[in-house]
């Protein structure tokens, strides 16, 4: 057959007017088997950019879930909440020494040989960024009713606007400690307390900067967290109240009962 008849069987095919020639036969590529290594290049030459990006997100994976079981669980949680924006300013930068000086009156409750209390700072202060503050206060109001913290170091502009009015939201410290110089109902005032000094504040420690808890309502969707919560809460309010020491730890790591001890009128000044 003539290169022109070769010609016009190929276009036939190409047009569709023939499924099959009898005179052009396609020829089948062959089929090469790899082996070994030669079969583990193959699968990275094609597949290497997909294994990068697998590998990628597992080590992401690995690395988070290592920083979460590293972690340390604190035996108390306390929420810092401010809406002063000097108070705000002023503790955003206290975090350590506000951490160790609760340490200091916070038992080892979960037995572990350390004592972890765990600080979380909310800034409700109006300012420029209006989302922001609505986001803090939504966040403040969910650890509330949520959240396992019942002890929270508070300004006097933020308690008025958790509590909006209700005079039930907070636990009666006065009723508690009615002979407490630096209790006034429900709130423990930070400054003159002895944990000012422990938290490296001394004179300058705001007026308003108080110590709350928390009341539990009967019907709380997280009393099995809150109540526990609760308690330790006053435990530390009681021990803050008569300066006792109930976690001390020595420069060997060793951790003794509860110490009493006081506090002078020159670690005051």
């Amino acid at each position: 057959m003539s290169y022109q008849d070769d010609k016009r069987e190929l276009l036939k095919l190409k047009q569709g007017l023939i499924e099959e020639s009898e005179t052009i036969h396609e020829e089948e590529k062959p089929v090469y088997e790899v082996h070994g290594m030669k079969k583990v290049e193959n699968f990275f030459y094609h597949y290497k950019w997909h294994v990068i990006v697998g590998v990628f997100f597992l080590a992401v994976a690995i690395f988070l879930a290592v920083q979460l079981f590293a972690k340390k669980h604190g035996d108390l949680r306390v929420l810092v909440i401010t809406k002063n924006p000097q108070n705000s300013s002023q503790l955003m930068y206290k975090t350590e020494e506000l951490r160790d000086a609760f340490e200091l009156y916070c038992p080892d409750y979960d037995n572990s040989g350390y004592i972890y209390v765990d600080v979380y700072l909310m800034d409700l202060a109006e300012n420029s960024n209006s989302d922001y503050a609505l986001s803090m206060t939504t966040k403040a109001m969910s650890e509330m009713m949520y959240g396992e913290s019942q002890l929270y170091l508070i300004d006097k502009e933020a308690a008025a606007a958790i509590a909006e009015d209700r005079d039930d939201i907070f636990a009666d410290l006065g009723a508690l400690y009615p002979d407490c110089p630096f209790i006034d109902g429900q709130v423990l005032q930070i400054k003159g307390s002895g944990f000012d000094v422990n938290a490296q504040y001394f004179s300058a420690c705001p007026e308003d900067l108080y110590l709350v808890v928390h009341n539990v309502p009967e019907n709380a969707q997280n009393a099995s967290r809150a109540v526990p919560a609760h308690k330790k809460a006053l435990e530390i309010i009681d021990n803050i109240v008569n300066n006792n020491y109930a976690g001390w730890i020595d420069d060997q790591g060793r951790i003794y009962g509860i110490t009493q001890k006081e506090t002078t009128d020159a670690e005051r000044q």
